[in-house]
């Protein structure tokens, strides 16, 4: 019974550190500015194009996270693996320093399950990514993989304080006249 009871306060300590983290919304938030900057930077993207991504981008998050049938967590990876697109060893390549950053956890503040989290919300964002980018854009396989191993860059980039969020906000003031967190004219 003692035993039972102790188990159970853990589970509970458990899903309110796992809460109060926000992993996946920490994660989305910062790949969100990565993917950005890397189509506008790498790939000669317009900034109307970096806008349409990000639109469809959020509008297949959106119907993914609301469990809708049309669109479901394997139907995402699918749609990878059958164009042997391996997501799952582009996340593995990421050192688990850099994931923890991303998910904005101090060194030695990680929670319980955390590694786990860190690396499906990672998947999750590109698993959401590529589709758009190969029927939007007509991404080939080796443009995919480009952009993944970009990704990889910016998040080391990331890590080391060469590039932030704040960073690619400004980019995109001094660039375009744009707040891309307001969505208005500067």
């Amino acid at each position: 019974m003692k035993n039972y009871r102790c188990g159970k306060a853990q589970q509970q300590a458990y899903r309110k550190a796992l809460a109060r983290a926000k992993l996946g919304d920490n994660i989305a938030n910062h790949m969100g500015y990565i993917y950005i900057n890397i189509l506008y930077d790498k790939f000669d993207f317009t900034f109307k194009q970096v806008t349409n991504f990000y639109n469809k981008v959020i509008e297949r998050r959106k119907l993914w996270q609301s469990g809708s049938e049309e669109l479901t967590s394997r139907d995402l990876m699918n749609y990878c693996s059958k164009r042997n697109i391996d997501v799952c060893g582009w996340v593995k390549s990421i050192p688990m320093s850099q994931k923890l950053f991303l998910a904005d956890l101090k060194k030695n503040k990680a929670v319980l399950g955390a590694d786990f989290n860190i690396e499906s919300a990672l998947a999750s964002t590109m698993y959401l990514v590529i589709p758009v980018l190969h029927d939007n854009y007509r991404f080939s396989h080796a443009k995919i993989d480009e952009f993944m191993k970009w990704s990889k860059k910016f998040i080391d980039s990331y890590t080391r304080g060469y590039l932030n969020d704040r960073i690619i906000k400004q980019i995109f003031i001094e660039d375009e006249h744009w707040d891309i967190d307001k969505g208005v004219a500067v």
